[in-house]
Parts: C-alpha cells; structure tokens; sequence
C-alpha cells in the first residue's frame, strides 16, 4: 500500500470507505422488503439500484486506478493531466513505467 501513487492509494481508501457499506445497505434493502412482504415489482426503481450504481461506479475508478499505477507508476488523472499539459507523451509514460519496475 505505501508503494502506490498518493491518487491511487486515496482511491484505494475511498473504494474501502464506500463500497462495503453500499453492499450493506443494498443487502439491507432487500431483507427489508423481503420481510415486509413487499412486491419486488414495485420498488423497481433507481433508488433501489442506487447502492449497487455507487459500488459499480467506485469499482470502475478503482480498476483504472490500479491499472494506471501498474502500468504508469502513477495516477490515471495524474497521468491524463499531465498529457493534457503536454508535460510527457504516452510512450513517456510508457518508459517512466518500465524503468520503475
């Protein structure tokens, strides 16, 4: 953990801060509605979904995160900001990464 980029371990941290109590409160959910014997046909709406978004949507930045930092030795947004600048190129990045490794 203290071999990651400072952008990666932050999402790291908020993946861990996030996503275990969205999958707490989707679970929760449904016992819920299971116990009330409510119709599942009619709770069928986003703010059902809600949690399991939130938890997807944390995964997706994650995986680039973790990507970017094996691939990079940084960042995804650091790494796309710094293209954007053009501080460095991909084959820069590229380069920074394997001579890291």
């Amino acid at each position: 953990m203290k071999n990651l980029h400072e952008e990666v371990r932050f999402f790291v941290w908020a993946w861990l801060a996030v996503a275990p109590p969205c999958a707490v409160w989707f679970a929760g959910m449904i016992v819920y509605i299971k116990i009330q014997h409510i119709d599942p046909s009619t709770v069928a709406d986003a703010s059902v979904l809600l949690p399991v978004m939130l938890f997807v949507f944390m995964t997706m930045l994650l995986v680039v995160e973790l990507g970017s930092q094996s691939k990079f030795k940084t960042g995804f947004f650091t790494a796309w900001l710094q293209m954007a600048m053009g501080e460095v190129t991909l084959e820069g990045l590229y380069e920074r990464g394997r001579r890291d490794s």
